[in-house]
């Protein structure tokens, strides 16, 4: 299956809610790499779930990009995904990246936030240095392109322990132009929280997979909903 021929099976689900042309959105995933994620990664799952939210990325977007972030307790930031990645991102932009955290719990809030900066809020850098660091300072860096809305492809196999400070971020991002599809994997676990969440926000949404072999056309559709179709109408 080519990244073309899966563009082409996001673009039917586009055509069914009646949004064919759908606003220039950019694309996030954020991924879980926590451990109990760690047979997804080493059987290629994970891969295969990239490659088909590449073509979500190259349909909402003309540069075809989809930044991307892996969560555990803390975050990671991989490098940009490119329709160039499809088929081999995971194992050299993730796997062998030993600047990506690998395995261990679950939070959520780090990424979230991540996330905001990013797109949105700007983000803080460390700048200089010198002598034993003595010059180091710290600039605000502004986000870019912050007028382009942006829609976060959120995976996860595990609630959190984090849920005060999770909550308190997807609720900031209501005055944000930015909608969580909140995606949960397996049924091993409820997903109460991001559950509530969707519940509750305005710009959020959920859906769960048994797993992440569902057909591609089984993930266009639980990905592409009717209300994530209404949110972009209204922008």
């Amino acid at each position: 299956m080519s990244l073309i021929d899966l563009k082409k099976k996001t673009r039917i689900v586009l055509d069914k809610r009646a949004l064919p042309q759908p606003p220039r959105c950019r694309v996030g995933l954020c991924i879980d790499i926590s451990g109990s994620m760690h047979n997804e990664y080493q059987d290629g799952l994970v891969q295969a779930t990239v490659d088909r939210l590449l073509a979500i990325a190259g349909t909402f977007d003309d540069n075809g990009e989809m930044e991307v972030w892996t969560f555990n307790q803390k975050y990671s930031t991989p490098p940009v995904a490119r329709a160039s990645d499809f088929g081999n991102y995971v194992k050299k932009a993730i796997l062998d990246n030993p600047d990506v955290a690998k395995w261990g719990g679950t939070n959520y809030a780090p990424v979230m936030n991540a996330v905001l900066d990013s797109y949105f809020r700007g983000e803080n850098v460390v700048t200089g240095g010198g002598f034993l660091g003595f010059f180091k300072k710290t600039e605000q860096r502004p986000a870019k392109d912050t007028h382009i809305p942006a829609l976060c492809l959120f995976l996860t196999d595990g609630d959190n322990s984090d849920e005060t400070e999770a909550a308190a971020i997807l609720r900031e991002a209501k005055r944000y132009q930015i909608y969580w599809q909140l995606v949960g994997i397996g049924n091993d676990t409820d997903f109460r929280f991001i559950k509530k969440m969707a519940d509750e926000l305005p710009n959020a949404g959920f859906c769960q997979f048994a797993n992440l072999r569902a057909s591609d056309e089984a993930i266009y559709e639980a990905l592409l909903t009717s209300e994530l179709c209404d949110w972009l109408r209204k922008l």
